[in-house]
């Protein structure tokens, strides 16, 4: 299992260099304007709580490997609210039509935050917990990276309104960073796990396309954030909506 927790550091550099982070790195941006995408992370938030109960959950069991993964789902499933209260504070939680909604999240601005179930359900879907938590291990780094990339702005942006920014802030940001997972006991125990020939090769798979998942993922971000005002975040799909009705 080490070997494979090494290529996934190693994936992880090639990650970071995403433009994405070079953008969150901008201190001339207006931290409203940097986190101007939160709308479409609503899909992937939500496909998470989701993958985390009803794939990665797995109870009762007796695999020591479940048992790490199960305790997991638990310290996941709430973070989403904390993403639909900083939207409210960022004030882009105004009211829309159902219709609009719909057409939104099924847009082609969230085509991949929204495919971030069906792909991962179909590599951890009754798999062999040592898949699961590879899949897992693999999210767990990259959002420690995107929740990082954050930080800063919420942080301006809690100065600004003196209101708590929990999904992109600091707090969010502690807690990924002190999974019972990632605890120095639980590492070193995945570094010692045996996996044979067969479940490392999935495994590499796995840990291949989920990289190239969550790199496409923060391309998708950055490729909003450059399209859309914090102003006027949902313009853009409304406008190709109304254009494609004309059709």
């Amino acid at each position: 299992m080490k070997l494979l927790l090494e290529l996934i550091d190693k994936k992880q550099q090639e990650y970071l260099q995403s433009p994405f982070f070079k953008y969150m790195e901008d201190n001339t941006i207006e931290p409203r304007q940097k986190l101007v995408y939160a709308p479409i992370v609503v899909p992937l938030a939500l496909d998470f709580s989701e993958w985390c109960k009803q794939v990665i959950r797995d109870e009762p069991t007796t695999n020591r490997i479940q048992e790490m993964l199960n305790v997991h789902t638990y310290e996941e499933h709430f973070h989403w609210q904390w993403l639909l209260e900083d939207m409210e504070k960022m004030g882009i939680d105004y009211p829309v039509k159902f219709s609009d909604a719909a057409k939104f999240l099924w847009s082609e601005q969230t085509k991949v935050s929204r495919a971030m179930l069906p792909l991962f359900s179909r590599y951890t879907y009754g798999a062999d917990p040592i898949i699961k938590l590879i899949a897992l291990e693999v999210s767990e780094v990259t959002a420690n990276a995107f929740f990082k990339a954050t930080m800063s702005a919420a942080l301006q942006l809690e100065e600004m309104q003196g209101e708590e920014f929990r999904y992109f802030g600091t707090r969010h940001n502690q807690i990924e960073n002190t999974h019972t997972l990632h605890t120095p006991a639980c590492l070193q125990e995945m570094k010692d796990i045996e996996i044979s020939d067969e479940i490392r090769e999935k495994a590499i798979e796995v840990i291949n396309v989920s990289f190239d998942y969550f790199t496409k993922l923060v391309d998708e971000f950055y490729l909003y954030a450059q399209a859309h005002s914090y102003q006027e975040p949902f313009a853009k799909v409304y406008q190709s909506e109304q254009v494609l009705s004309l059709v």
